[in-house]
């Protein structure tokens, strides 16, 4: 009875986790999306160098993918909103979206400093970037507040494994359908 018990309470976890996070998660995806529909492209670094000379971001961050993932994370929030009747999910959609971009954002400037090429792998940060700082905003800015809900660093370690599991598979997917170079 206790293991069932156990995994009742993992499995709501779980869905509470995938509730909380997926408006960053659809954000981390839309950029991915954007560059399959979207031919020209405005760098987001605007093709700025750092001081090491190498760019700040690289070739695939774009302004036209940063804003394509906050409308990602603004539609989740909208749906939401449709399904609670509380408005403060669109402010938690548009934060988390945000959140996934700036996060994503920064992962690519540490890659450029480890000389690690735009669109190669880089194995836990590319999967965890956007979700750790998706879940600093959302609780420094306390935008869960508005939505009545705290995001708990259970929340956040369910969101983590979760974020583990998925993000290999949808990349081999999107490698599969062509929007990706690599299947990592």
């Amino acid at each position: 009875m206790k293991v069932l018990s156990w995994l009742t309470i993992f499995e709501h976890a779980l869905l509470r986790s995938v509730f909380l996070f997926l408006p960053a998660m659809v954000a981390n995806a839309m950029p991915v999306v954007a560059s399959g529909i979207i031919r020209k492209k405005h760098p987001l670094d605007f093709g700025l160098r750092f001081v090491d000379g190498k760019r700040l971001l690289g070739k695939n961050k774009s302004i036209e993918g940063f804003v394509a993932g906050i409308t990602g994370g603004l539609l989740i929030g909208c749906i939401y909103t449709l399904v609670t009747h509380n408005h403060g999910w669109i402010t938690y959609g548009v934060v988390s979206g945000i959140g996934a971009m700036v996060g994503d954002s920064l992962n690519s400037f540490v890659k450029r400093r480890l000389n690690i090429r735009s669109g190669d792998p880089f194995i836990p940060m590319d999967q965890l970037s956007f979700i750790l700082v998706t879940y600093v905003l959302v609780t420094a800015l306390r935008v869960n507040d508005a939505v009545g809900i705290e995001v708990s660093l259970v929340d956040l370690a369910m969101g983590v494994y979760i974020v583990m599991v998925l993000h290999p598979l949808t990349n081999l997917i999107a490698y599969f359908l062509k929007l990706k170079d690599t299947p990592l």
